[in-house]
């Protein structure tokens, strides 16, 4: 199981280093570090989406959206970006961080700790993302998330509905929203029961090992299944995707503190 450094350290045949500091003027070893400075931030975002059913729905919609022309960048040779690939790398950042003053902080805090300006540390962030998005999308589906991610790439919007309706074995559309910011019906009852949202009605059971049970696992508590199982791989694989969030470098706690002061407001607002 990879995880973001190492994500990074394959794309583009390994090359990503090389690649970044001719598109940007500076040295190879100057471009790792503006990488190694800015992967806390997108494993500290990412983390924080998998917490919620809207932060993993956000998340695997990415991937579905963005993610197939995301890793024809992170697996190319890396000669430029192309500029629908920069715009995706800048709607990935919205989604990690909430806005363009939160994506222009996280910019700032790590050009202090890569020693480059915090102009040219803006510029390379959405490139930065859009190998991190194809790197992660590749990941998942090779930990066995293809099919899932291709339902909803096929499903256009509604595609996210349908598939995790079919996976809790029920309809997982439009549902009224939950105290505590969690969607209502099924999914949303099975979520405020794992995240502590409310009090969830009686609903029909998900089958075992349904995304439930999946998320319940992801997340430290709620439902359980009824009866033992065999794998599931779609449990396994968004237990991997999860695991490709983590940074894999020690953080220093002054960035991380940094890093939790800048993009604690939006989380609280979620």
């Amino acid at each position: 199981m990879m995880n973001l450094i190492e994500i990074m350290q394959a794309a583009q045949g390994g090359q990503a280093y090389d690649n970044l500091a001719r598109q940007f003027g500076i040295a190879p070893e100057q471009a790792q570090r503006a990488v190694q400075a800015v992967l806390p931030a997108f494993s500290l975002g990412l983390q924080q989406q998998a917490e919620t059913l809207e932060g993993w729905s956000n998340i695997l919609s990415g991937l579905a959206s963005q993610g197939q022309g995301s890793q024809e960048f992170y697996d190319s040779d890396g000669d430029g970006i192309p500029d629908h690939l920069e715009e995706q790398g800048q709607t990935a950042l919205g989604a990690l961080f909430g806005s363009p003053e939160a994506s222009g902080a996280v910019a700032a805090q790590a050009a202090q700790f890569a020693g480059l300006p915090a102009s040219l540390m803006q510029q390379m962030l959405p490139v930065i993302a859009t190998m991190v998005l194809g790197g992660l999308f590749k990941g998942a589906a090779n930990n066995g998330l293809g099919g899932l991610l291709g339902q909803m790439m096929q499903g256009g919007a509604g595609g996210l509905g349908s598939v995790l309706g079919g996976l809790l074995g029920g309809q997982a559309s439009a549902p009224p929203p939950m105290p505590g910011g969690v969607s209502g019906g099924m999914f949303g009852n099975i979520l405020g029961s794992i995240l502590g949202g409310g009090q969830p009605q009686p609903q029909p059971q998900p089958q075992a090992g349904g995304l439930g049970g999946i998320l319940g696992s992801l997340l430290g508590g709620g439902a359980q299944p009824q009866a033992p199982q065999g794998p599931d791989p779609v449990a396994a694989g968004l237990d991997a995707l999860k695991g490709m969030f983590q940074t894999g470098q020690q953080v220093q706690n002054a960035q991380l503190d940094a890093l939790q002061q800048i993009l604690g407001p939006f989380t609280q607002r979620r």
